[in-house]
């Protein structure tokens, strides 16, 4: 039986088995349907010896592929079972178990890519708030800038956007937009959202300590 699953990302597989007659087996990026059967396949016995022809010529049967299309062609899961006879081998909860393992992957890659993004924004908004910033709204945000502004480290990201936004329209004043104007008409999107991430990030530092 083969099932196409186009619903999760393979990643590298390592090795799988969970009867003494059950054997899984994987193949990344292969290019060719028509030339699997003969390609060496890794993880399980397979070890990057042995192809799923080789696999049957020592008496394995597939019970199951999972095939799953990527921008470089596809990727391969073989699950090859020795002793018909093994009644205990449920595939559906192997498969959960594949997916499950693949997806906590996934879920971890993003985190970090997340975090990685999350640096990088806050040293880009630390340079630019201490440039352009820090002398009249404090070291973290805190000072109410001429008594009227409110503390920058209490606005929501929404907040801080459209304030900015409004000052470069001239359509916010709290007596002090004539000083705030040309710092907004200088200032992206993405430099707000830069100080924002950098100032949640040293006040968040303050409070957990």
């Amino acid at each position: 039986m083969i099932k196409l699953i186009s619903a999760f990302t393979f990643t590298a597989l390592t090795t799988m088995s969970l009867f003494a007659q059950t054997t899984m087996c994987f193949k990344e990026n292969h290019k060719s349907m028509s030339t699997i059967e003969k390609t060496k396949l890794d993880g399980g016995l397979c070890s990057g010896e042995k192809s799923p022809s080789k696999m049957k010529e020592e008496g394995w049967n597939v019970n199951d592929i999972k095939i799953t299309e990527t921008k470089n062609g596809y990727n391969y899961i073989y699950v090859f079972k020795k002793n018909e006879n093994v009644s205990n081998f449920d595939i559906d909860k192997l498969e959960k178990q594949i997916i499950a393992r693949l997806e906590d992957k996934d879920k971890e890659a993003k985190r970090q890519a997340i975090v990685k993004r999350n640096y990088a924004m806050s040293i880009s908004g630390k340079q630019r708030y201490i440039a352009k910033c820090q002398r009249c709204h404090g070291e973290k945000g805190e000072i109410e800038s001429s008594g009227t502004s409110r503390p920058i480290k209490d606005l929501s990201l929404d907040d801080f956007i459209m304030t900015m936004r409004d000052y470069n329209l001239g359509t916010y004043n709290r007596g002090q937009a004539f000083v705030m104007m040309p710092f907004a008409t200088i200032s992206s999107t993405d430099d707000i959202k830069n100080i924002y991430v950098y100032l949640q990030s040293i006040n968040k530092e303050e409070t957990d300590k």
